[in-house]
């Protein structure tokens, strides 16, 4: 038996007994949105509770399941998906001589990539990055030093390139953090010097809304 839930927003209110619609306008209307990407969409609560075998393709989400990343400073846990073909085989980090305020982030390469793209100076390869799409999806993002590494750990295959790849985690004014494909290692490397890059995109686990969505169905 489906039970009905009831939601007031505003002046409105909505009866359903559709969860995922009603989870859906309660992080449209509080703020608590599963990833508010770069274009700001939202995901489903099926897509991201069962993934793939890491280095499958996701379907429908774009690309290959990487695995899960520890979110930093208490944020949220999430799911790592790389698309294969948002790869670019050179580009440069751009804003040499600059030290962007919010870009030093070891594992939040969202948070970095949205820093570098605020700034007023190009930064080329976060650019690009925010530029692809995966399945119609718009919210990839240059990967910091842990989500680099982690792609390295789990899906080389993916990278023909071995050599040093750049990642949106700044090494002070001039450098930025780089990772190797052959044996994993990570080094600074100048923010001019054009490399490879690759961009990924992520899917919060678990939605904040989950609790709330369970709170409204128990209450009937």
């Amino acid at each position: 038996m489906q039970h009905e839930i009831n939601l007031a927003v505003g002046n409105t209110t909505l009866s359903t007994t559709n969860a995922q619609l009603a989870r859906q306008v309660l992080e449209q209307e509080t703020g608590l949105v599963p990833f508010a990407g770069i274009a700001g969409e939202l995901i489903s609560l099926d897509q991201y509770l069962i993934p793939p075998a890491i280095g499958q393709h996701w379907h429908g989400q774009g690309g290959t399941y990487v695995g899960v990343m520890r979110g930093e400073n208490g944020e949220p846990d999430y799911h790592l998906i790389a698309p294969k073909h948002a790869q670019i085989a050179s580009i440069t980090f751009g804003g040499s001589g600059y030290r962007i305020s919010g870009a030093d982030h070891i594992r939040d390469g969202l948070a970095n990539t949205r820093a570098l793209m605020a700034h007023n100076i190009d930064h080329p390869a976060a650019r690009w990055a925010t530029e692809q799409q995966a399945e119609g999806h718009a919210d990839l993002y240059l990967p910091a030093r842990a989500e680099a590494y982690l792609c390295w750990a789990n899906i080389p295959e993916q990278f023909e390139d071995k050599g040093w790849w750049l990642t949106s985690t700044q090494y002070g004014p001039s450098y930025a953090w780089i990772q190797d494909f052959v044996v994993g290692n990570q080094t600074d490397g100048h923010k001019d010097f054009a490399r490879p890059a690759f961009a990924v995109r992520r899917i919060l686990i678990p939605s904040p809304l989950n609790a709330l969505t369970d709170r409204a169905r128990s209450a009937r």
